[in-house]
């Protein structure tokens, strides 16, 4: 098992894809990473050995060596994963691959319950492109390229004037009616095949599609936009100029 909590474990932990993100993440912008207490277990049997603390982290992503090619992820429920299954799923893609286990400061959601689903390129020097996903959706989409509601460009020079009353000025592309209806056709297709139950969260899903609200535009411009304006020079130094922050929503944040 290897530690957040523990330095000595970090060196080997920024070896694996996701974890080294998280932990940049965690380093970055802490405002918006709700992960705590970031823990790898290489094997069933290191999380057996370990279960007493790892029972209590309910975050779950499998990971690969940065040596290798990102392994694709292993879709969850978002909620009370089996570990041991998943494991079984994770030796069969890569033998060196590992489950990444977190706890998380607010109480995990379920996929459909959330708000929207944003990721956000960055081009430091050049600007940031975002693409979301609205209310019922999460950052699985907008993450793997699959779907896009809404769409804006910031340029770099005007990170410091962004504000939430001009934000949507830099909108490039709204999601047609059209097109959100195989959209939502999609999303549920794909909770189903979750095993989640069609009647329980159809009625979480727009049947027309409505603009992610101002609250949480409001949450990016403060903890990521005017962040990146503030963390250029260190982002430079540390070689980071190009790279996505991808999630979603929890509540109102």
């Amino acid at each position: 098992m290897l530690s957040i909590n523990n330095s000595k474990d970090i060196p080997e932990m920024m070896q694996y894809h996701r974890t080294k993100d998280m932990i940049n993440l965690l380093h970055f912008f802490p405002e918006v990473s709700p992960i705590r207490n970031l823990t790898i277990i290489k094997s069933i049997e290191d999380y057996e050995k370990n279960y007493d603390f790892c029972k209590n982290l309910p975050g779950e992503r499998n990971d690969s060596l940065i040596t290798k090619p990102f392994m694709k992820s292993i879709e969850g429920t978002g909620k009370n994963p089996n570990i041991p299954s998943i494991f079984k799923k994770v030796k069969e893609l890569d033998a060196e691959g590992v489950i990444v286990l977190f706890d998380l400061c607010h109480e995990p959601s379920e996929r459909y319950e959330r708000e929207a689903g944003i990721s956000l390129g960055v081009s430091i020097g050049v600007g940031v492109y975002i693409d979301a996903v609205g209310k019922g959706f999460d950052g699985r989409e907008v993450s793997k390229g699959l779907d896009c509601h809404e769409r804006y460009f910031i340029p770099w020079f005007d990170l410091r004037k962004v504000t939430i009353s001009n934000f949507r000025k830099y909108r490039t592309y709204l999601i047609s009616k059209e097109k959100y209806e195989e959209s939502r056709k999609n999303r549920v297709v794909f909770l189903k095949s979750l095993n989640l139950k069609e009647k329980v969260f159809s009625s979480y899903i727009p049947t027309t599609y409505q603009e992610i609200p101002d609250f949480i535009w409001l949450d990016v411009i403060r903890y990521v936009i005017k962040e990146l304006e503030n963390r250029e020079e260190e982002l430079e130094n540390a070689g980071i100029s190009e790279f996505a922050i991808s999630g979603h929503t929890e509540g109102k944040k």
